[in-house]
């Protein structure tokens, strides 16, 4: 039979048909899509992807006897966008560093660009902050300078200053409510509402929300955190897997395999460990960072963790999750009310995402079905 015979057979039903129209122009699809990715692994999956997308839209192709150039087409733009998707995904803020307090919005403006009256207000809040952090003890000053600064961890700092780790808390946790306690004029000046409490705030991830990509805009996912006993709120971007296993937590959707977290789950527990806390500690350029709390036979430790892997394993393991106070106030100064309602309008919420990315898992697995 020629093409557009088996095209007709295979809109009235017959499998076989569909196969054997795969199987006629399978060679040429490959070397398509070979050429395309530079990668025989990638290529294959390209083809099956292709293969899909041809078998649910066949009634769409009018001339069904140019159904292997048709099919061409279909494994070139699955190439093409899935180049993209990977573009984008590498280079994502988000994804590499876990945690953003604001969406991928391509190379940072200079600030020479910056508005004159932004200029001038962050340049007033850098010298306030340099002069209380000045006049703080030389113990707290140096903690708060390496931890929240330089970026150290607890243990660093530790190391550098020749104290335990217990002592480097402590000096932060006094650097921080002296700093709170000689800022809180300004920032009541400035509406930025500072709140009292001087410990990690107990928050939760109240949802995932998606910015589909569109002409001219990356796709973004962001996670809305509310305070569990107050009206605080945070909002951080993240990778598109990580926010997509935050969502299926959410929703308690259970998935075919177990994933990355559930994995480590898994081994914390057959190690006798387990994750006490997650905890959002600083905000540093424009990036969180945080850290996970495991309890173990050797004792309490803090980990260093990108924000998305130490929310993901808290949320499957139900752990608490806490935000230092410092961080929420950075994160909402500026813009923060701001992005927080951006993502909030976002289109896609949690259960859509998982709506998708489970009916986009059923086509692929029906495929495989299918295939002779």
């Amino acid at each position: 039979m020629d093409d557009a015979a088996l095209v007709r057979l295979a809109r009235e039903g017959d499998k076989q048909a569909f196969a054997v129209l795969l199987a006629r122009h399978r060679r040429m699809l490959l070397a398509l899509c070979r050429r395309a990715l530079g990668d025989p692994g990638l290529a294959e999956d390209a083809a099956q992807e292709a293969a899909l997308e041809a078998l649910l839209g066949l009634d769409r192709l009018r001339q069904p006897e140019r159904f292997g150039s048709w099919l061409a087409g279909i494994g070139l733009n699955v190439c093409r966008r899935w180049r993209r998707e990977q573009a984008r995904e590498s280079w994502s803020l988000a994804a590499v560093t876990g945690g953003r307090a604001g969406p991928d919005v391509g190379p940072p403006v200079p600030a020479a660009e910056a508005r004159p009256e932004e200029a001038a207000e962050a340049a007033e809040a850098a010298r306030r902050v340099r002069l209380a952090v000045g006049r703080l003890p030389a113990g707290q000053r140096a903690a708060v300078v390496l931890f929240y600064l330089v970026g150290l961890a607890h243990r660093e700092v530790a190391a550098l200053l020749g104290i335990r780790v217990g002592a480097v808390k402590t000096r932060l946790h006094k650097g921080r409510a002296a700093l709170r306690d000689e800022l809180q004029g300004w920032w009541k000046e400035d509406g930025m509402g500072v709140q009292t409490t001087t410990g990690p705030v107990p928050m939760r991830v109240a949802q995932v929300r998606r910015q589909p990509v569109a002409e001219g805009r990356q796709e973004q996912y962001a996670l809305l955190l509310e305070e569990e006993a107050g009206p605080r709120r945070l909002c951080i971007w993240v990778g598109s897997s990580e926010a997509t296993m935050i969502a299926f937590a959410l929703e308690g959707a259970e998935l075919p395999r177990p994933m990355a977290y559930q994995f480590m789950s898994a081994l914390l527990e057959a190690t006798g460990g387990r994750l006490a806390e997650a905890r959002v500690t600083r905000l540093d350029d424009g990036t969180f960072y945080a850290v996970a709390v495991v309890e173990g036979s050797g004792g309490t430790r803090e980990l260093d963790a990108r924000p998305s892997d130490a929310l993901n394993l808290a949320l499957v393991v139900g752990a608490p999750i806490r935000v230092d106070p410092l961080v929420l106030e950075a994160a909402w100064a500026g813009r923060g009310a701001e992005r927080f309602a951006e993502a909030a309008a976002y289109p896609d919420g949690t259960a859509t995402i998982v709506a998708q990315f489970t009916a986009h898992q059923e086509q692929l697995r029906a495929a495989l079905r299918d295939e002779p």
